[in-house]
């Protein structure tokens, strides 16, 4: 770990004391003792006090007149406004203050300070940055964030607390029908019973039950809770029915326990928290609270307009007033030249060579050429190389460069690519690239086999001293603009007019045979292969697709983008296509699609018809999406952002879904400009966010210190982490904040003595918070989470974001499956945390109990004592979410190819539901030993679980139980099936991330593998009926995996 990660350079943790240098105004030096955890308000206080002594004091302004600035780890100069932080927290390269008096705006620079904190980048580096693309990106995202703004003021308290406190409901309000036939079982009548808390300032509590149908609004059961109210104070019905119309609108419910209001006008079964009571039969419990008082707890919202905003409007104002030539008046070939190469550093003297190509997407739109070989001691080429006619050239063409080396072994002539870079042929002005470039290159992505990279992010590297190429465009004698809408518009008619001709002469019989081939093609998922011919006929019979307006991602693969006029008559056709669901545009907005018009119409469906509780459940995939972006200011960033602005639950996970990737030096430009505008726009949450950031930034050094100097002792370890939670600054640190798994939740004050340090290798924080709201005990008292500094999370949100999808596609179709998809969020470079599911334990756990027998695998009974232990009552309930959530999680495993999974990585919690954990591999990349496949079964299926299922019957396997467990699994794979295209784009838009086992579509292949998408529904049910059968037949195999676990553990 560098020592730039702790609290002062070369120390984890400050000593308990410090010297500091403090260099005052008037020229004078004062050194004091401060301890690790003042704050730099009493810092001042003493300096003020140690100052009366030295020369000069009169000199002296009063100290609220001057701020501290210091030197910090990352060798900024940082003026610190916040005088409430502590001197560990600032991160100072050495204990040495400057007292100044500071200049400029000084709200402006408190804001700018703040969301330098926050977003990790001093705000002052994008000020630097002379990049007119960043200036006007800066100054025009503005307009998003002023608009989110002014939305959610607009009326007044109300869509301001609904921004804060935004509805949690189901996309659709609808019932499904597993909830439909459970609430017809419990009330015939298809009503509610909710419970009502009315809760004094005094802290008396009144409790009043209401039924109501499902379909109610909330002022509805504001209205019941009057009437019996009412009823119990003896007014009259007239009194009663007044009061309803006066005060019904003045009140609103809260989730007791924690921050969720039912703020808007929707059913009450459309809530998430009724759905979950009415699937769990518990009564949904609610606190009756006044509008007003709701209102007050929100601050103001202001947005405060930046100095930066006229930097670059001229030099964009000169740029577009130059007189610029179209590219289609220019008769000529792309040409580029080869210079020479710098900052060359190989580890054999060899030959090299530049290998390039002109891309779109993932589509090569001629054939890559190359210069000739060098020798890498003197990398000069000046060689020019011919690409394809330049008025066929797409807007979002992008040239691909690498460096490659040519090494001779035994006879061989071995090529491999040293470094990369892609640069986009226009610029986001709409001009062609001219002149001489400077390209730094970036090294080549692990397990990359391929000489070009057309997918990784364009640019050049902001790291100077790294392989750098210089190459020149031609130069014209103007400026090369692309064609504009009339004339693309202008060349469609023209050309379509031709085509209407050749279709007149085809007969009915060919026009239905190619109409059928276009239906084959439409049916295949993404990945798979279309031939030159198909796409043929898919382009010829584009009107047919027109009405089949899912296909378009395969009308998209036909079009011929290195021909102006199948683009131009793509434009025209793209202006009539119908609105896609948003299942279908993930698709669009992956890799494959860098066309500006396409990806324009696909974020124009997602406006129409994403509704807030799909994109968070796709949002993950959506950040990805800004990668695939050719240009800074673009639709998709503009809709998240927007959206985002609008809704502060969606808002946390936009902002740590950006910022845990902020340490790739690729995105991070693009990212922290994002954050930026993200940040002026949320208001006054940005100090909730900063809040959350300073506690995380706390946990990751109290981590390293655990890790890096306590000595591997479990007694040392705990007694030294609960020394560290017992100083002031941890204690205000680790406080009063909301959570990052959920916003909902706010914690209170930090458990010391229930948090734990696990033993695993990476020394992992096991945290308990106190929930302080005043009804926690009909909630939870406690939240408990893991904190996690050392693990790439990134793979674990994927895989339980998949499970999440998993569940909401069964539940639509009426399968409640009882999945557990908890909480895990990456906050950063190997850092996140995880949600304690509660009352559960490991498989490992609960053997363990049953003695030696169970923990070596000989007795398979002692997960069923368990459960029925703990269920006396409820037996059978318990055998049911058992068997339903174990049916879920063996189909989820087996189609994700989750591997790892011994009997510490599966739970099960007291109620019986079944859950997995840790999933460290997935698509099929299982741990091996000694080159051989430690786990041989497509799923997890031991006797032990089958026993549960059959209700502890000997013969388990044939009995009816495990017969509709069986059932109950085909079910559930059938209905994965039907999604197929959107598990895969899914997929398919998180390549960009680096998770180590997502590199490339061939680890993808897999899903298409385990959902066998080529092959009927019949042959599919057939190939998983006899995975399954495998899965417990070979059960052998995962029990003595799982009997050299616990050897090992033990």
């Amino acid at each position: 770990m560098p020592p730039s990660s702790g609290e002062l350079w070369g120390h984890h943790l400050m000593p308990q004391q410090v010297l500091v240098d403090c260099l005052m105004p008037n020229g004078v030096i004062i050194q004091i003792y401060v301890n690790r955890d003042e704050t730099l308000e009493r810092i001042k206080s003493s300096l003020w006090d140690e100052a009366k002594s030295f020369p000069l004091y009169n000199k002296l302004l009063d100290p609220v007149a001057y701020i501290f600035v210091s030197i910090t780890q990352d060798a900024e100069k940082e003026e610190f406004y916040d005088e409430t932080r502590r001197l560990c927290d600032l991160r100072l390269f050495q204990p040495i203050l400057q007292v100044v008096e500071p200049k400029g705006n000084r709200d402006e620079k408190i804001v700018n300070y703040e969301i330098g904190m926050t977003i990790g980048i001093p705000t002052s580096d994008f000020d630097e940055m002379k990049d007119i693309e960043v200036m006007t990106f800066r100054r025009n995202i503005l307009e998003t964030c002023r608009s989110a703004t002014e939305e959610r003021q607009r009326k007044g308290h109300h869509s301001l607390a609904c921004y804060v406190y935004p509805p949690d409901v189901e996309t659709s309000e609808i019932l499904p029908i597993h909830l439909q036939e459970k609430l017809t079982k419990q009330t015939p009548s298809n009503h509610v019973i909710i419970c009502i808390w009315i809760v004094s300032e005094e802290g008396i509590r009144n409790k009043f039950s209401v039924s109501v149908p499902h379909t109610s609004r909330p002022i509805d059961v504001i209205a019941e809770t009057i009437r019996r109210r009412g009823r119990l104070m003896n007014i009259t019905k007239e009194q009663v029915e007044g009061l309803i119309e006066t005060y019904r609108t003045s009140y609103a419910l809260k989730v007791c326990g924690c921050d969720e209001f039912l703020l808007e006008d929707y059913p009450l079964s459309q809530y998430k928290y009724v759905r979950e009571c009415i699937a769990r039969d518990k009564i949904p419990q609610f606190m009756l609270l006044t509008r007003e008082s709701i209102y007050k707890t929100i601050p103001e919202n202001q947005f405060i307009a930046p100095s930066y905003t006229q930097r670059g409007v001229q030099l964009l104002l000169d740029i577009n007033n130059q007189q610029t030539i179209s590219l289609w008046e220019i008769q000529a070939k792309l040409r580029i030249k080869i210079h020479c190469a710098s900052y060359l550093n190989v580890r054999e003297s060899g030959k090299i060579y530049v290998k390039a190509g002109i891309y779109h997407g993932t589509e090569a739109l001629c054939e890559s050429q190359c210069s000739r070989e060098v020798e890498s001691s003197n990398p000069r080429w000046n060689e020019w190389l011919d690409f394809l006619y330049l008025p066929d050239l797409p807007r979002s063409a992008r040239l691909c460069l690498s460096i490659c080396s040519v090494i001779k072994k035994k006879n061989r002539k071995l090529t491999y690519a040293l470094a990369w870079g892609n640069l986009q042929m226009f610029d986001f002005n709409d001009r062609l690239l001219s002149g001489k470039v400077s390209l730094n290159l970036w090294p080549m992505p692990q397990g990359m086999d391929e000489l070009l990279n057309p997918i990784g992010i364009p640019g050049s590297n902001p790291e100077k001293e790294t392989l750098c190429i210089e190459i020149e465009f031609d130069r014209f004698t103007h400026p090369i603009s692309y064609p504009t809408e009339d004339q693309f518009e202008q060349l469609a008619h023209v050309s379509s007019s031709t085509d209407r001709l050749s279709h007149l002469l085809e007969s009915p019989q060919s026009l239905r045979k190619e109409e059928e081939i276009v239906e084959d093609i439409m049916k295949r998922d993404p990945l798979s292969e279309i031939s030159e011919q198909e796409k043929e006929i898919l382009w010829k019979r584009r009107e047919y697709c027109l009405k089949h307006a899912h296909s378009l991602p395969k009308l998209l693969q036909a079009v011929k983008w290195n021909d102006r006029e199948n683009v131009a008559q793509l434009y025209m056709l793209l202006q009539r296509w119908p609105v896609l669901p948003p299942e279908v545009v993930l698709e669009l907005l992956d890799c494959s699609f860098p066309d500006l018009q396409v990806r324009n119409y696909a974020v124009e469906c997602l406006d129409r018809g994403l509704s807030d509780d799909k994109l968070q459940l796709y949002l993950l995939q959506l950040v990805q999406a800004l990668k695939f972006e050719p240009y800074l200011d673009n639709p998709i960033t503009r809709f998240l952002l927007k959206r985002s602005l609008l809704n502060q639950r969606i808002g946390q996970f936009f902002f740590w879904h950006l910022k845990s990737e902020m340490h790739q030096t690729n995105i991070r430009t693009r990212f922290g400009l994002v954050l930026e505008a993200f940040c002026r726009g949320c208001g006054s949450y940005l100090k909730m966010l900063t809040k959350q950031v300073e506690a995380l930034d706390k946990l990751t050094k109290l981590t390293d210190a655990l890790r890096l100097e306590v000595k591997d002792d479990r007694d040392e370890l705990m007694k030294y982490l609960h020394e560290q939670l017992q100083q002031p600054d941890y204690h205000d640190a680790l406080r009063n904040f909301l959570s990052p798994l959920n916003n909902s939740y706010r914690l209170g004050d930090l458990t010391a003595g229930e948090c734990l340090v696990k033993m695993s290798k990476k020394r992992p924080l096991w945290l308990v918070w106190d929930n302080p709201d005043p009804l926690a005990d009909l909630y939870f008292t406690t939240y408990k989470m893991i904190f996690k500094n050392g693990d790439d999370l990134r793979q674990d949100m994927l895989t339980l974001q998949l499970i999440r999808v998993m569940d909401v596609l069964w539940k639509n179709e009426g399968l409640d499956l009882r999945m557990i998809p908890y909480g895990c969020v990456s906050t950063g470079k190997d850092i996140g945390i995880i949600e304690v599911v509660r009352q559960s334990k490991t498989i490992m756990a609960i053997q363990s109990e049953g003695g030696m027998k169970s923990n070596i695998q000989m007795d398979a009974r002692q997960l069923h004592k368990w459960i029925k232990e703990k269920n006396k009552e409820k037996y059978d309930q318990a055998i049911d979410t058992f068997t339903r959530s174990c049916a879920g999680y063996c189909v989820a495993t087996f189609v994700l190819g989750i591997g790892d999974r011994h009997s510490e990585n599966l739970m099960c919690t007291e109620q019986g539901q079944v859950f997995h954990i840790d999933f460290g591999h997935f698509l099929n990349h299982k741990k091996k030993k000694f080159g051989i496949n430690r786990e041989r079964v497509p799923f997890v299926l031991t006797e032990d679980f089958i026993r549960v299922i059959a209700k502890g019957s000997d013969q388990a396997r044939k009995s009816d139980e495990f017969k509709k467990f069986q059932e109950l699994c085909c079910q559930a794979y059938l209905i994965l099936r039907q999604s197929a295209n959107l598990m895969i784009s899914l997929f398919t838009m998180m390549l960009s991330c680096g998770i180590p086992e997502l590199q490339t579509l061939d680890d993808i292949s897999y899903l298409r593998k385990t959902l066998q998408v080529e092959n009927t529904e019949e042959q599919a049910l057939n190939y998983f009926i006899e995975q399954f059968r495998s899965a417990y037949g070979d059960q052998w195999t995962t029990k003595v995996d799982w009997m050299f676990h616990y050897f090992r553990h033990k």
